[in-house]
């Protein structure tokens, strides 16, 4: 028994698969080996949901706290205190049971909170970054990125992952703090309160400005919460500054809360809930402990459903068809439904099932509309656009514009140009 599970007891009525999965830890930088924030998951499979509650109700009785549950759709997802932290949750489309030794993110209840009696408005925006002019790549432009920013109602933000280095010159990212503060109403040197810093992947395009952000601007920033799911280096290498990323929030947000994100949970951000429908921990497979089981990289990406009041945006990452293909059949067209689709991976891949599952009516798009209707990309878009209820519901990153839900539409309430173009060679 691997020690990591020497104190969970075993699987009632089935045995766990024998390989042990490091599925990551959480802020600390984990390139030059595992570290005590560590992850570990082991799978059962061929169980049911009787299976399940009964496996739940043996571990409270050797001691374990359920301190949050929530049943979707069949799938049932449990999370306890005890002599470690687990995450346990059990897939019925895949008769599959995941239990995670979860050492690196507070309890939920710690990380949630809620304001949603005081006031039901956001403001969303998708922030402008500078993409390469030939939907390319060259020593200081890319094509790929994103930044989108939640002002909840309590004046605190969301940030959404932060764009590539490359989009990330001094001045771009003077407009991005000058941004922060003009919205929620802060003087320059003043605190912004970042209430989470939910990042979709480990790469370089979706966590680089995050990190300069915090590098350049960590004395008028206060990250509260850090959430994000990251396979372990030892399993899958991320991108090249990853290591700069992490060493950066543990140097300058040490007291920030973090949650490893696992499928199923709901967590409260103010006015804002968030439902968990994928992490890369739903591709585990009990045959090769070893490598992420996936071909493409882009399939970490958390799938994520933000809900404030009764409209939501669906937040994709760079979701591929090989998550498609994993995650689709698990939830019911209700579950999927969304008011907004952040497309993914910059229309750079097929959703066929996804999208029409998800059937927005509105959509927002991390590229250029040039680089989005290019004729290789333009055919991966089709099945956004035959959602949208009008063709100009679609809104691109060449510009930063912003919009809040009232009576159930969605209205614009910024537009204006980006703030700075090729990068300058600055770092971080």
């Amino acid at each position: 028994m691997n020690e990591f599970f020497e104190k969970i007891p075993e699987y009632t009525g089935k045995a766990a698969s024998p390989y042990i999965y490091n599925v990551g830890g959480g802020m600390k930088n984990d390139l030059a080996g595992t570290t005590d924030e560590d992850c570990y998951l082991r799978l059962v499979e061929g169980t049911n949901a009787e299976e399940y509650r009964a496996y739940i109700k043996k571990l409270t009785e050797c001691g374990y706290t359920k301190t949050y549950e929530n049943e979707t759709c069949g799938n049932i997802y449990t999370e306890l205190s005890g002599a470690c932290r687990l995450y346990v949750y059990y897939t019925d489309t895949y008769k599959q049971t995941r239990i995670i030794n979860d050492r690196s993110s507070v309890p939920l209840s710690e990380f949630s909170y809620d304001t949603s009696k005081e006031s039901p408005d956001a403001e969303i925006y998708q922030y402008a970054l500078f993409y390469d002019p030939q939907n390319g790549h060259s020593p200081t432009t890319t094509n790929c990125g994103m930044l989108f920013i939640v002002k909840l109602a309590d004046n605190s933000l969301y940030m959404y992952d932060g764009g590539d280095l490359l989009q990330c010159s001094d001045r771009s990212v003077e407009g991005m703090i000058s941004f922060m503060h003009r919205i929620t109403g802060t003087k320059s040197g003043e605190k912004i309160r970042i209430a989470a810093w939910h990042i979709s992947h480990a790469h370089n395009d979706h966590f680089c400005g995050c990190a300069k952000l915090i590098n350049r601007y960590h004395s008028e920033l206060n990250v509260e919460r850090f959430m994000f799911n990251f396979p372990s280096s030892s399993v899958r290498r991320p991108d090249t500054h990853y290591g700069e990323f992490k060493d950066i929030i543990n140097k300058y947000c040490q007291n920030a809360l973090f949650l490893k994100l696992h499928t199923g949970q709901r967590i409260q951000l103010a006015n804002a809930a968030f439902d968990v429908l994928y992490t890369c921990e739903d591709a585990v497979r009990a045959d090769d402990p070893n490598a992420y089981p996936l071909r493409d990289y882009n399939c970490t990406s958390t799938i994520v459903k933000m809900t404030i009041a009764n409209n939501s945006i669906m937040w994709l990452g760079d979701t591929n068809t090989e998550t498609e293909n994993i995650v689709s059949k698990v939830y019911s067209p209700q579950i999927w439904k969304s008011d907004v689709v952040q497309v993914a991976h910059h229309c750079f891949n097929y959703l066929s099932t996804l999208y029409p599952l998800i059937n927005a009516p509105y959509a927002m798009l991390p590229n250029t509309p040039f680089g989005a209707h290019t004729p290789e990309n333009l055919p991966k878009l089709a099945d956004v656009l035959k959602c949208l209820s009008a063709p100009e519901n679609i809104t691109y990153s060449d510009v930063t514009s912003g919009f809040v839900f009232k009576d159930g539409k969605y209205i614009k309430i910024l537009e204006e140009e980006r703030v700075g173009n090729d990068y300058d060679f600055s770092g971080f």
